[in-house]
């Protein structure tokens, strides 16, 4: 009797733990379900006005770079007309709204002026192709392949203060991977923390002044140069190894899962419980009575 009494409480509770974890999973898909529905359509509108944004930001670069001017001007004009219309609520900071729009009014500039500066045109729009597809690729931004040629910068920049080079040169060099920071920055801003883009440009700042010197201090340039390089990893995401630990279950149906857990405890300690008692029976324990 004792033993069918443990078998039956085992799979009752079993069976209630299940009912309840597949209760709670269903309501959460349901309330989920219906919470999206109201939102599903403004999101699908806001990312089509993102894709547009980068589609036409895409058609300006090349247009800037086949000396297109005309086609330039008009690009900018539609540009600036969808990001009149376009919410930027959830999809970036205030900082990477910012970041967006001035650099459309650099480009604007650049448009101005391009009879005597043909390659800052070029230059703006690379960044506003940059920080527009930053935007409608979160997962896998166009930016994040200058890791490479910033990390190459560094390495040059760092090759020229071990062999003592003179000013000039290392101004050159800190010049180079300046261009390139300054044209990642804007995307950059979009996805990453403001105080991220802020001890970078701290550092560059810094590393500026150091490089222009007439006597450079070498042993103060290999230190920056090495912060550097920490921070410019924490920048494009390789600081650290990513855990080989992730959640079991992440979102609105975590308590769900947290309830299958609770079940499949009580089953095991159900049927350790059984176990024992059956051990007991069996006088395998010394202290039976």
């Amino acid at each position: 009797m004792k033993r069918t009494f443990w078998i039956k409480t085992g799979l009752m509770v079993v069976s209630f733990m299940t009912l309840l974890f597949w209760t709670n999973l269903s309501y959460s898909v349901s309330a989920q379900s219906k919470g999206n529905d109201g939102g599903t359509d403004q999101q699908v509108l806001v990312n089509s006005s993102i894709q547009q944004l980068n589609e036409e930001a895409t058609s300006l670069y090349r247009h800037a770079l086949e000396h297109n001017i005309e086609e330039v001007r008009n690009s900018i004009m539609r540009i600036s007309e969808r990001l009149e219309h376009i919410s930027f609520e959830g999809q970036t900071t205030v900082e990477g709204i910012h970041a967006i729009s001035e650099t459309i009014v650099e480009v604007k500039e650049a448009a101005v002026r391009v009879k005597s500066d043909d390659t800052g045109l070029q230059q703006a729009s690379a960044k506003l192709r940059l920080a527009a597809d930053s935007l409608a690729n979160p997962a896998k931004p166009l930016w994040l392949q200058y890791y490479k040629i910033v990390q190459n910068d560094l390495q040059a920049l760092s090759t020229a203060v071990n062999r003592h080079d003179n000013g000039a040169t290392l101004s050159s060099q800190y010049a180079v991977l300046e261009e390139h920071y300054e044209t990642i920055r804007p995307a950059a801003m979009i996805r990453r923390e403001p105080y991220e883009i802020a001890q970078l440009d701290a550092w560059l700042s810094h590393t500026k002044g150091l490089t222009a010197a007439k006597q450079p201090d070498v042993a103060q340039l290999q230190s920056m140069l090495s912060h550097g390089e920490e921070l410019v990893n924490q920048l494009f995401g390789r600081e650290k190894d990513e855990s080989a630990f992730v959640p079991f279950v992440e979102g609105p149906n975590r308590r769900a899962a947290g309830l299958f857990i609770t079940s499949v405890i009580v089953a095991a300690l159900s049927y350790a419980g059984y176990r024992k008692y059956r051990a007991q029976q069996q006088g395998i324990f010394p202290f039976r009575r």
